[in-house]
């Protein structure tokens, strides 16, 4: 149950990031993970030092929370979700003899937690740098949509010559715009990185790093 539940949240994490270009009901705003997020939504009306209304939907998280306990993290997290599939295909067969130290790490999401919410106390606001939602919204944007654009216009390429030949204007001369970020390759390497953890004890990152987590965690 749990491997499908995480299927069906990180399926629709990627749902909404394609169709967040698209009018969708109110009810299901593009960015609805994000707004649900506690860290994000205390970090931004820290920074601001005002009241920013779409932080009240990070309350549905923290109510659940406290009537369900953390089940976000280990079920609902898309994050957590990737780190968990990409684990089993990268680490599955790999001998791990843990950290004998990975008791006293943990300890290292509180204090990152701690130094971002003092942060945002003096309107610098450096959540976003290391929260889970926002890292993934990251790499999807920075990594996964330009690689995909890549392969669907070499898709196209290889495919305009009999596109031509039967006629169809308009697909013979279809091209999708290809964005270029120069945050790609450093957005690839923290996100490789965080997956390459696991490698010493599986979900490092979640265990260790994650000031959500933290945050869901003393709720």
């Amino acid at each position: 149950m749990k491997t499908f539940i995480q299927a069906l949240s990180l399926l629709l994490f990627s749902a909404l990031f394609v169709f967040a270009t698209y009018k969708l009901p109110d009810w299901l705003p593009a960015d609805i993970y994000l707004r649900l997020d506690p860290l994000l939504g205390i970090n931004a009306v820290f920074a601001a030092r005002e009241i920013i209304p779409r932080a009240f939907w990070s309350l549905i998280l923290i109510g659940a929370t406290l009537v369900i306990g953390r089940f976000f993290c280990a079920h609902v997290c898309p994050t957590g979700a990737s780190i968990d599939f990409l684990d089993l295909l990268f680490f599955r067969k790999k001998k791990r003899s843990g950290l004998k130290a990975e008791a006293r790490f943990r300890k290292v999401k509180y204090f990152l937690l701690v130094l971002f919410l003092s942060a945002a106390l003096t309107g610098l606001s450096l959540a976003f740098l290391m929260d889970p939602l926002a890292l993934l919204t990251r790499f999807y944007t920075f990594f996964i949509y330009p690689l995909a654009i890549t392969l669907i216009n070499l898709v196209l390429d290889g495919l305009r010559p009999m596109f031509k030949a039967l006629g169809w204007v308009r697909l013979s001369h279809l091209h999708y715009f290809q964005s270029v970020y120069y945050m790609s390759a450093i957005t690839l390497l923290i996100f490789g990185g965080i997956i390459a953890l696991n490698r010493l004890v599986p979900r490092f990152w979640c265990r260790t790093l994650c000031p959500l987590g933290a945050f869901l965690s003393l709720i």
